[in-house]
């Protein structure tokens, strides 16, 4: 204990230049304060461009993601696509291109995603910009539905993305069958199931849906893995800048272990732990907003939202890694939440335009 406390002003003193160290982190921070990077820039324009530049660079990168597989068509039918409607045109095939978030069909009118995939610049984004794609299996098939209405939790933070969840009111109710959420606390193991079209291992975006099966886990496992990332960092980071300010290993051991004891838990009690610990299995950028869900014998139960996830400063994405799971919103915790919102009165219907309930047209 001693050691920790001789060694704190040091680690203080150091964090000044570790931003030095990381020029991408520090652009994010410096612009945003604290905001996590998932919600330092709207998935509108983050998610997009990474499609356009992975289609770009991989035009033949293979369907695979993180452990996953292709969905059969068909097989999950609740899953909805959110697409930047200004992306899309009459072809079908412009689907893919403006596809940014997942999202659930829980009632006929009424879609469930996360706050971050609705937020930007700290505002919800106005209903006319983003489009509903339902009963899509392909990004270019399905139907396109007009949204009314943006709700994003009150409580939702962009600094630790506590209250990750929002909601969508579709003008038109959807002809698509819907998915139960969970009424129950959501256990610590178990099996459950992932699904999106955000992307793969080799970097690229699918136009399939895929799903991949994960385990449940404490929340401690995942705090323990996150912090064990931020601690690595933390040593890389103190030793590019060792040459310059003359400390020793000792120094660097030393700093970034009472930094590492001085972490809050990055899990808050609205949030799930669910993955593999090889990193295998995985919810990746554009992932975001769809659901989680166990099956029983009664069929698939919602029991979370595609949050965030966490990586080294030095990997290319935010998931896939070793020991750090993915982040899901406890939906168990917002059941009244849902209800109380699904309850108010709707707006006025918008004008109809692309986002209307229709099919798209063949090219």
């Amino acid at each position: 204990m001693k050691i920790i406390h001789r060694f704190r002003p040091i680690a203080a003193a150091l964090l000044f230049g570790i931003a030095a160290a990381f020029p991408a982190i520090d652009t994010i921070h410096a612009a945003d304060g604290a905001v996590r990077p998932e919600a330092a820039v709207s998935p509108m324009k983050r998610v997009a461009e990474a499609r356009a530049k992975a289609a770009a660079e991989n035009p033949d990168g293979a369907d695979r993601v993180y452990g996953g597989k292709e969905a059969e068509k068909g097989a999950y039918p609740f899953q909805v696509a959110l697409l930047t409607t200004d992306r899309l045109d009459a072809n079908p095939a412009s689907q893919a291109n403006a596809q940014f978030c997942g999202g659930s069909l829980i009632a006929p009118q009424w879609v469930l995603t996360a706050a971050h995939c609705l937020n930007d610049k700290g505002r919800p984004i106005p209903p006319d910009v983003v489009t509903v794609l339902t009963g899509a299996t392909d990004l270019s098939e399905g139907k396109r539905y007009k949204v009314v209405e943006v709700i994003v939790n009150e409580s939702y933070s962009e600094q630790t993305l506590d209250n990750d969840i929002g909601l969508l009111r579709l003008a038109e109710p959807a002809d698509a069958p819907t998915i139960k959420i969970t009424r129950e606390a959501t256990p610590d193991t178990g099996k459950t199931t992932v699904i999106g079209w955000g992307k793969m291992q080799d970097g690229t975006f699918p136009t399939t849906l895929m799903v991949a099966d994960l385990d449940l886990e404490p929340s401690a496992t995942c705090n323990s893995g996150i912090k064990a990332i931020y601690a690595r960092d933390l040593k890389a980071a103190l030793s590019d800048l060792s040459r310059r300010m003359r400390y020793s290993e000792k120094g660097i051991e030393a700093a970034a272990n009472a930094i590492a004891a001085d972490m809050s838990d990055p899990l808050t009690n609205n949030m799930i732990c669910a993955g593999t610990a090889s990193g295998e299995r995985d919810a990746c950028n554009g992932d975001s907003g769809g659901p989680l869900f166990m099956t029983g014998a009664d069929g698939p139960v919602q029991v979370g939202v595609v949050s965030w996830g966490e990586g080294p400063a030095d990997g290319t994405a935010a998931c896939g890694h070793k020991n750090a799971f993915g982040i899901y919103t406890r939906l168990s915790n917002y059941t009244g939440w849902i209800e109380e919102k699904m309850k108010t009165p709707a707006p006025a219907a918008p004008k109809a335009g692309l986002g209307t309930l229709q099919k798209p047209a063949k090219p």
